[in-house]
């Protein structure tokens, strides 16, 4: 039997991952997740495995690790590797790597499946849709397949790819997905260039059948513990109609608190009623910049500090808790502006106030944006190495002290009493403190908004703090 080795180093259960394992088992293949071991171990491990391809999924900045690891284990073991996901979508120049025999450009259950049968008969991949490969020194370009416009002709996730790792099945907060592609065309995201490459004819966001989530589910939580239950979708409430046919059912089928995200400008009554009923108890609101200037202008993100505000006073009226997503940092972002941001959390007293550093992803309008400013020289993706919690990239003025006050940001709209200090403070460069401030806060309130217990928390940090540390996680 044809094995297919798929490699991770990020303690993350990723449903993209589970949607090619579940496509390439229903056509009579195998695969396993193999996940962040010591190098040798894991050198070790696939060996045992004995797989016929490599697979490695990477956003850009965590290709470099998949790169290097690629290359150990093609010198090891002498096996075809294959690249997909966002990176070598947007980057297929990817291909030029020596240890990278193979790019899936878009999306790839029925790609992979065909690759993984032409090369078990013994030929090259050369002639695949979606597929771009190596041969005799030139690089076959075939053309991309059209999106799977009705998601219900796949088979459910295979979560049994994550369920035998230890940390991932006790972990009793999991992850799911309702569909694919988001409607919105924020500069700071590659989702616009994957919407104009891969759906110029198709209809780029699609929702999966609601009997098939909750079988999902119900499925999990009957092999593993499940507590609570986190939808990544960005556009979960973007679908009136499904939604109210989905969260009927899943009060009824399945109970458990859960969580999502929500659009400001799509936060109604109705729609806010419809998650309290149906148990969800907080929900991640990408708020991003508290100056409106900022947030329309440079970030196309077309809503209003009232809006926010309105949303947020629906959601605490029916008893749901608010996380915040904000980022500071951005092109032409003063530290005034930043501190807008501060004000706008702490008016609307959102529960859990989230904050990154803002980072260029090479080739999106907004990397573009931070270079013909000056901010920025020409990034190209091989350089990049996107510290969202640590350091900027950009050169601006205040860019120091906004750094600065992301460290601080939890502290400054929990206790606003302390903003004037955080104001000061935020000019002297006590960078090590405002680290282990930062780590501190950032646990506690993960904790909290996934109620978790210390236990849990200490699995988390212990297979997390790569993150923070800088070690290539997608």
């Amino acid at each position: 039997m044809t094995k297919v080795a798929f490699m991770q180093n990020v303690w993350h259960t990723y449903i993209g991952t589970m949607s090619l394992g579940a496509f390439l088992t229903e056509q009579g293949y195998s695969c396993a997740v193999f996940l962040g071991q010591e190098e040798t171990e894991l050198e070790k491990a696939v060996e045992r495995y004995d797989p016929q391809l490599l697979a490695f999924s990477c956003l850009t900045g965590g290709h470099q690790w998949a790169l290097a690891l690629a290359a150990r284990l093609k010198a090891h073991l002498d096996l075809p590797v294959i690249f997909g996901g966002m990176h070598p979508t947007i980057f297929p120049e990817l291909l030029s790597q020596p240890q990278v025999d193979f790019i899936c450009l878009g999306e790839g259950e029925h790609a992979l499946a065909e690759l993984v049968a032409d090369l078990q008969g013994g030929g090259t991949g050369a002639s695949i849709p979606g597929i771009w490969c190596k041969r005799q020194g030139e690089v076959v370009q075939n053309p991309l397949r059209p999106l799977i416009e009705d998601l219900a002709d796949l088979p459910d996730p295979d979560w049994s790819l994550y369920l035998c790792h230890d940390q991932l099945r006790d972990n009793p907060t999991k992850h799911f997905m309702m569909g694919r592609g988001c409607p919105y065309r924020c500069t700071f995201c590659y989702n616009d260039a994957l919407r104009r490459l891969c759906a110029p004819r198709s209809v780029y966001v699609r929702l999966r059948p609601g009997n098939q989530v909750l079988r999902e589910i119900c499925m999990v939580r009957e092999n593993s513990p499940l507590k609570t239950v986190v939808f990544d979708d960005d556009t979960f409430t973007h679908n009136r109609h499904w939604l109210e046919d989905f969260l009927r059912g899943y009060r009824s089928e399945v109970g458990l608190p859960f969580v999502c995200n929500v659009r400001a400008e799509q936060v109604t009554p109705g729609i806010v009623k419809l998650l309290a009923q149906a148990g969800c108890f907080r929900v991640c609101m990408g708020i991003e910049s508290g100056n409106e200037v900022i947030r329309r202008q440079v970030l196309k993100k077309n809503f209003s500090n009232e809006q926010v505000v309105r949303a947020a006073a629906l959601l605490k009226a029916h008893g749901i808790k608010i996380l915040t997503n904000n980022m500071v940092g951005i092109p032409d972002e003063s530290l005034e502006q930043a501190m807008e941001t501060v004000s706008l959390n702490i008016q609307i007293k959102t529960d859990y106030p989230w904050c990154a550093i803002y980072q260029p992803y090479p080739r999106t309008p907004l990397a573009e944006y931070a270079v013909s400013r000056g901010y920025l020289e020409q990034l190209e993706p091989d350089d990049f190495k996107p510290t969202f919690f640590e350091d900027s990239l950009l050169c601006m003025k205040d860019i120091n002290a906004i750094v600065r006050l992301q460290k601080l940001f939890y502290l400054a709209v929990v206790w606003p009493w302390s903003l004037p200090f955080i104001r000061r403070i935020v000019r002297w460069p006590l960078d090590r403190v405002y680290h282990l401030i930062f780590l501190m806060t950032f646990a506690y309130r993960y904790m909290r908004s996934n109620r978790l217990s210390p236990l849990d928390m200490v699995r988390f940090a212990r297979h997390s703090l790569n993150l923070y540390l800088r070690k290539g996680a997608d």
